[in-house]
């Protein structure tokens, strides 16, 4: 029973470690890509480069400002879901005392 456990742990460390190699490979290559994108709007527009990173800042706080999922229909429904089913536990376990 211990041998199988550890395996299943030792699988557990591997799969999130890979994962975790994965997250942080693309994070690195979205970097390098954005990187590159204002290289070449320097050499097309001739802007500045701090100018072109201002820029870009503010793209990624007006994009990150609008993503809020808190009125998603997805959200809705489990919240729905979630508090239908607290209360039908509460009413059977009501009837049973």
């Amino acid at each position: 029973m211990n041998g199988n456990l550890e395996a299943k742990i030792q699988k557990e460390i591997r799969r999130r470690a890979i994962e975790r190699a994965d997250v942080l490979r693309q994070e690195r290559l979205d970097l390098e890509k954005t990187q590159y994108t204002l290289d070449a709007l320097q050499e097309v527009t001739g802007l500045d480069r701090s100018e072109l990173q201002s820029i870009a800042a503010s793209v990624k706080l007006s994009l990150r400002g609008t993503h809020d999922d808190f009125f998603s229909i997805k959200r809705q429904l489990l919240i729905t879901f979630g508090v239908s089913g607290f209360v039908l536990i509460l009413c059977v376990l009501m009837t049973l005392i």
